[in-house]
């Protein structure tokens, strides 16, 4: 039995796809578009091409890359008027456990619980990896990260937690849908 294939030879010309880069001045945090070929600058921050689901550093403080989205996220909204700053961040896995808790005391039972709080093993401020952002009194500044947030990679991810963002997509990408809160996420 004979079997053919065939063989294409790519021209000379072919490059590699590429993909845009947000990089933020270190300083300022003003965005500037390059390419993950190219990447940033040595005084830039790069915002990442994709979504953040793990967090290289030890785990007690924000992801550094999460951090210069919200910087960058923060100085546009700030040329805009509109004021938005971090409420918290990074919490310990103790923390997280402890607020849990205090919620399953106050809603008796698990998944109700964590409709409002999410338990430690599935949240993502243990990681480093979410924010919530002018909780509770300044519900704007929030609307304004949720209409813009996802130019820098950062969405809204519960329909229950305005305040709630996490840095689950590329910068220019489209945010997905949200949860109708944590307990979705639920084994």
């Amino acid at each position: 039995m004979l079997i053919a294939c065939a063989i294409s030879v790519l021209p000379l010309n072919v490059y590699a796809v590429d993909f845009p880069l947000k990089c933020a001045d270190a300083k300022t945090y003003s965005i500037r578009i390059s390419n993950v070929m190219k990447g940033c600058n040595p005084s830039e921050l790069s915002l990442g091409a994709g979504a953040i689901f793990t967090s290289s550093m030890d785990k007690k403080e924000l992801d550094p890359q999460l951090h210069a989205r919200f910087k960058a996220a923060q100085t546009k909204a700030a040329a805009e008027g509109v004021k938005i700053y971090i409420t918290s961040g990074f919490r310990s896995y103790a923390r997280q456990k402890a607020l849990f808790n205090v919620a399953l005391k106050k809603y008796g039972n698990y998944k109700r619980a964590a409709r409002w709080v999410s338990p430690p093993e599935i949240s993502h401020h243990p990681q480093g990896l979410a924010i919530d952002v002018n909780y509770p009194n300044d519900r704007k500044g929030a609307a304004w990260l949720e209409k813009y947030g996802s130019e820098f990679g950062l969405c809204r991810v519960f329909e229950n937690e305005w305040w709630h963002f996490e840095p689950n997509i590329g910068p220019g990408w489209r945010c997905p849908k949200m949860f109708k809160d944590a307990s979705e996420l639920l084994p």
